[in-house]
């Protein structure tokens, strides 16, 4: 896509190498707006015609048709032909600047992949490619796949990062070791990441993928990461499980990390929405839904899965927690192969996609930006959220970037062409 502005500009603005185009709406002689210098305009200086009232000479905008002095065709008696009053032939209406014309991209998002790496990612198969005649691969081999292919098509358009839940260093035991995160990320994020990001997670074909399902420590450490950040700039987090979260960093005892749900996860995610504008989509490899056996009834054993709930409910709650539900069946992003799990990150980093753009030079008349996309009037609105059109990010200033709407922003990936032009008030 390729955003251009045009804009209403000053010596600044001519210096900065962009064309100038278009009337700038200055007059080609001063003080009378008839084409002779200085001899209609009434002030009474010499060279006017009778003192003070610019009435009988010929050529000094009183007696002509049309020159505005009462004859039809302007009626002001300005003498400067416009019909509005002031003298000045401008017909006070908005005119084109100086024009600037520069290629522009939308704001580059901050992006972190929040990834399951428990032993359940390993230990468990599935039908990645919905073709029974072949093989099953683990799940974390078709999470890496997916992961490739999104940070390698998309690098230019996000910053990525990648946090792994647990680390690396994370082990099988029924302890605290299964619940190792590294904070800040394992992958902070980066402009043109993609190489960062695959070097800094596991192979698709590793067998160092173990441990628990600490997603509140994983979501912490990639929300603290992104505020740290701080530049203004929008940020979101896709949060990828296979199961219910444990490892509850508050737990009492073993039993409790591992058996209990963690119940932190759904404020956390919460906070970073409500509190930094962070949102949260979350997408579930394979979630049953169904509720979980219970320790110690009919005899089942610890298995450090929690007990007694559905982890498609808990999924559910939690994406609208984070702010960006799916809707539809499920609120959170339920895939049951590789094939699924790449169109629902597809439709993700497509909705993640950044609608803000950078107004630069900053427009010194700001009502009177206009927005085109593809040759089509953008319409102006207030309200983002429940709105087709544009309105500025801040609507109170600074005016220094725009954002584009519902409609319009589900088209900007398709664009040709996205320009805002100025124009100025020659009044």
């Amino acid at each position: 896509m390729l955003v251009s502005l045009a804009a209403c500009g000053s010596d600044d603005t001519k210096d900065t190498g962009f064309n100038s185009v278009g009337d700038t709406g200055s007059e080609s002689d001063s003080g009378d707006g008839d084409g002779d210098s200085g001899d209609g305009d009434g002030d009474g200086d010499p060279g006017d015609g009778d003192p003070g009232d610019g009435d009988g000479d010929p050529g000094d905008g009183d007696g002509d048709p049309g020159d505005g002095d009462g004859d039809p065709g302007d009626g002001d008696g300005d003498g400067d032909g416009d019909g509005d009053g002031d003298g000045d032939g401008d017909g006070n209406e908005p005119i084109p600047c100086d024009v600037a014309e520069a290629e522009l991209a939308p704001v580059v998002p901050h992006v972190v992949l929040v990834l399951d790496k428990s032993g359940s990612m390993l230990q468990n198969t599935w039908d990645h490619d919905a073709d029974l005649m072949t093989p099953e691969v683990t799940r974390w081999k078709s999470l890496h796949s997916v992961v490739s292919l999104v940070v390698n098509s998309f690098d230019d358009q996000f910053e990525f990062g990648a946090q792994l839940y647990p680390s690396t260093d994370a082990t099988n035991e029924y302890n605290a070791n299964a619940c190792l995160v590294n904070a800040p990320p394992d992958v902070t994020v980066a402009a043109n990441n993609a190489i960062g990001v695959l070097l800094g997670i596991p192979t698709g074909n590793s067998q160092n993928i173990r441990g628990g399902t600490p997603a509140a420590a994983g979501m912490t450490s990639a929300i603290d990461h992104l505020i740290d950040i701080d530049d203004g700039d929008p940020a979101a987090i896709i949060l990828v499980t296979d199961g219910a979260a444990n490892c509850r960093t508050d737990a009492v005892n073993e039993f409790q990390r591992f058996e209990n749900y963690d119940p932190n996860l759904l404020g956390i995610v919460a906070d970073a929405f409500n509190d930094f504008a962070i949102p949260t989509y979350v997408v579930g490899i394979d979630i049953s839904d169904v509720v979980t056996l219970v320790t110690g009834a009919n005899g089942h054993p610890p298995d450090g899965e929690p007990d007694g709930i559905s982890p498609f409910n808990q999924l559910n709650d939690l994406a609208i927690a984070g702010g960006k539900p799916k809707g539809g069946d499920e609120d959170f992003y339920q895939t049951q192969n590789e094939i699924e799990l790449q169109a629902a990150i597809q439709a993700i980093v497509d909705d993640a996609a950044s609608c803000t753009v950078v107004l630069d030079p900053v427009p010194f008349f700001p009502h009177l930006v206009e927005v085109v996309m593809d040759d089509e009037d953008v319409p102006k609105v207030d309200d983002c959220d429940t709105e087709d059109g544009w309105t500025f990010t801040n609507p109170n200033g600074p005016y220094e970037t725009l954002e584009l709407c519902g409609t319009w922003c589900d088209a900007v990936p398709n664009a040709q062409l996205v320009k805002a032009e100025y124009f100025c008030d020659p009044g």
